[in-house]
Parts: C-alpha cells; sequence; structure tokens
C-alpha cells in the first residue's frame, strides 16, 4: 500500500492499541492485505458486504472507466482492520452509469442544473447492494466506531483535496445502526434507499426449499414446476463460458429494452468478459433452455460460501405466462447452491414482491449525504 496517511490510537478498556490509515489506488494491492476478509460482514446479524466492496469487484471497475479510486484501509498489528472504498463521480459517469442526481430527489437540486452534485466522491460501494464501511469481525464496538469515524474523515478530506461537492453513502442497510449513527453524527443526512431482497436458504436443496413455505406456496411452487417441465423448459447452472454468453446476449438485450436500460450489446458481452476472466470458475449462469434454445438466464457469482445473482434476461415472447423467471432465480438454483454449499443468495433490487413471495428478506436500505463545504 501506499504510505500510511496518520497515525491513531485507540483507547480500550485495556489500553493504547496502535493503528494507521493508508489510501491505495489499486485493488490488485488491497487482496495481499486481507481487504476481503473485511467483505464477509460480522455473521448473521447483516449480511455481507456486497461484491461490490470486494478486490475482484473492484478490479473490475478499474478496467471499466476512469473513477479515481481511492481504498483507504486502516492497519493495525500487521493486518487490515477496517477500510472503505471511494470512487469519483463526475458529470459524465454520473449520467451513464450512476443517475446520481436520481439517489436523492428530496434535494433542492436546481432543475436547470440537475448535476449540481457532482463531482461528488461515493464511498462504501458504487452500485446499490449493502455497501459501507468494511471492518473486521472481533472488534469492540468502541474500537470500530472510533474506526469508521477516522475512515469517514479520511475520505472527507480526499473530496475536499480534490474540490468535489459531496461524499455519499449509496447504500446501508437500515439495521446497520453504527455506521448510521457516526454519519449522522458527522453531518450526513439520510434519505430512504431501495428494499434489498436477500434468501438465507434453507437446508436440503430444491425439497427443503419447497418445504419452508406454507401448504398454499408449497402446492403453487409445485404447479409451476409442471407447467416448465410440460413446456419441454430444462433448466441448468453451468460456467460463464464465452459460448454461453454469445448465446444468452439477446436475452439480456430484451430485459435492457424492456426496462428502457442504456447497455449496447458489446458493452454487456465486455462487462461478461471481464467478471469471467476476474471470477474464474466462480463465474456461473442459471440457465433455462428449450432445445438448444436459451429462454432464460442469470449471471451468478459465487464467493466465499454466497452467492449473488447478478444481470438477467429472457426471452418474453416465448415466456407468456411461463414461470420461467422462477425457475430460473430460484426453483433451478436450489440443489446446485445444496451441492455448493451456497448459505445465502443476494438477489439485489427490484421485483420486490416476487422475490418476497419467494423466501426473499426485505430489508431497507439509506443513503447518506454530506454537502462539503465550498472551497475558500
Amino acid at each position: 500500500m501506499n504510505q500510511p496517511t496518520s497515525d491513531v490510537a485507540l483507547t480500550t478498556g485495556s489500553g493504547q492499541r496502535a493503528w494507521t490509515t493508508a489510501i491505495s489506488t489499486s485493488a490488485a494491492e488491497l487482496a495481499t492485505e486481507g481487504w476481503d476478509d473485511l467483505v464477509m460482514g460480522h455473521g448473521n446479524h447483516l449480511p455481507p458486504h456486497h461484491l461490490y466492496t470486494a478486490s475482484p469487484w473492484l478490479r473490475r471497475y478499474e478496467t471499466f472507466g476512469d473513477w479515481d479510486q481511492c481504498y483507504v484501509a486502516a492497519r493495525r498489528g500487521g493486518m487490515v482492520a477496517g477500510g472503505l472504498t471511494t470512487h469519483r463521480v463526475d458529470p459524465a459517469t454520473a449520467t451513464a452509469k450512476l443517475r446520481v442526481h436520481d439517489l436523492f430527489p428530496e434535494l433542492a437540486i436546481r432543475h436547470d442544473d440537475p448535476l449540481s452534485m457532482v463531482p461528488s466522491r461515493v464511498v462504501g460501494g458504487l452500485m446499490d447492494g449493502r455497501t459501507g464501511i468494511l471492518s473486521r469481525p472481533g472488534q469492540s464496538l468502541v474500537e470500530r466506531r472510533a474506526l469508521i469515524d477516522r475512515l469517514l474523515h479520511e475520505a472527507e478530506c480526499i473530496a475536499m483535496d480534490r474540490g468535489e461537492r459531496a461524499v455519499i453513502c449509496r447504500c446501508i442497510d437500515g439495521a446497520d445502526t453504527l455506521v448510521r449513527s457516526v454519519l449522522r453524527r458527522r453531518g450526513y443526512a439520510e434519505h430512504p434507499g431501495p428494499q434489498h431482497l436477500v434468501l438465507t436458504r434453507p437446508p436440503g436443496g430444491l425439497d427443503g426449499y419447497i418445504g419452508s413455505f406454507s401448504k398454499r406456496y408449497r402446492e403453487m411452487i409445485r404447479r409451476e414446476m409442471r407447467k416448465l417441465a410440460d413446456a419441454q423448459v430444462q433448466i441448468t447452472v453451468e460456467a460463464l463460458t464465452r459460448e454461453l454468453i454469445t448465446s444468452v446476449l439477446p436475452l439480456v438485450s430484451q430485459l435492457h429494452a424492456k426496462h428502457e436500460v442504456d447497455v449496447h450489446g458489446d458493452e454487456a458481452r465486455n462487462e461478461f468478459e471481464v467478471l469471467r476472466r476476474i471470477f474464474k470458475h466462480d463465474a456461473m449462469a442459471v440457465v433455462a433452455r428449450v432445445g438448444d434454445r436459451p429462454v432464460g438466464f442469470v449471471e451468478l457469482v459465487l464467493y466465499r460460501g454466497n452467492a449473488w445473482a447478478h444481470q438477467a434476461g429472457f426471452d418474453y415472447e416465448f415466456q407468456g405466462t411461463l414461470p420461467v423467471y422462477f425457475g430460473v432465480l430460484f426453483y433451478g438454483l436450489m440443489d446446485f447452491a445444496e451441492a455448493a454449499g451456497i448459505y445465502r443468495i443476494d438477489y439485489s433490487f427490484g421485483t420486490e414482491h416476487a422475490k418476497v413471495s419467494r423466501g426473499c428478506a426485505s430489508r431497507p436500505t439509506v443513503r447518506a449525504i454530506r454537502m462539503m463545504p465550498p472551497a475558500a
């Protein structure tokens, strides 16, 4: 890592324990420092932080675009104790990637200048997910509070040094009361975020999953599975190969068109390829086919006993009223998850009612923003 920016002493009941903060601009450096051990979080109270804060995904960001990334890490005793990602969002990326001016509709942003919040520094993860400030399990609340406070201070210093207008924490779990209290004390304003959909998978594969529902839902799921079987739909979980990417890109384009997402085919292909190269055998896909023809798809990233459902696509003309969506996102995945030891599946955001109806917990999130004082 780069040279430490400061030395800090944390005072605990057992005395002082010194730690330092340092800034790096390379996710490859983070991976060797134990950064990814922080992403898994603090047990079952909160789900793991999203892949968007893990070093493989940060390398993906470094491949696409100029985000002026600065990763703040706190070290103690030769070990990374906490970390915070920071990325610059400028007018170009704000419109093409993040739509930052849509995150906080309650703010009095001038209609003739919708990008008045940028350039900004987005901390704790660029995209929606359980993002936020990373800290190593085993620290006391006093230590964690001081650590989080210091990491935010460092991020704010970066923003002020670069003349950025705001520091934004995009998506914090509503139950992360420690982080929220530190943010409020530092002058951040909270705004409601989207509902985060997470499934804690019951044991027993598909049978165990179905058995976790009430009788009414068990019967409904079995009816839906019979409909898929009658339509000759077969669902597999397989590696995300180049050949598979080529075959499912039309499905992804259909989903983008339906939801008015402006992503070109070449861009989508490149993102798949980078993900495949970075995550290697942990980049998977759930694919529904009729014969050799793909009719449904979701990209699945495996990481340390968790799975994240990412990009998806469907043949809407074929699908009609068939439950291909549920087959791909849920039913076709459960036996694989059991065999692979996947404990939790992160379904991100959107289609909340559908995902909750199939077992997901809907977790509230908040967004936080602190406007920086104008440069003197």
